[in-house]
């Protein structure tokens, strides 16, 4: 079984940390304050109530 990995992000609009789980060990991420049309991606709200995602690439 392989344990999943967690990586830490800062929102781009406060730098508050938060916390998620990559797919993935090498899995490059891109955090963005915007939402994509397209691709894998994982919504989070930082502690200030910001909503941002991370992209998998």
């Amino acid at each position: 079984m392989q344990v999943p990995e967690t990586r830490e992000v800062a929102c781009p609009k406060c730098g508050e940390s938060s916390s998620i789980s990559v797919p993935e060990r090498d899995v490059e991420i891109k955090v963005s304050p915007y939402v994509a049309a397209f691709g894998d991606n994982t919504e989070l709200k930082c502690s200030n109530e910001h909503t941002f995602w991370v992209y998998y690439c």
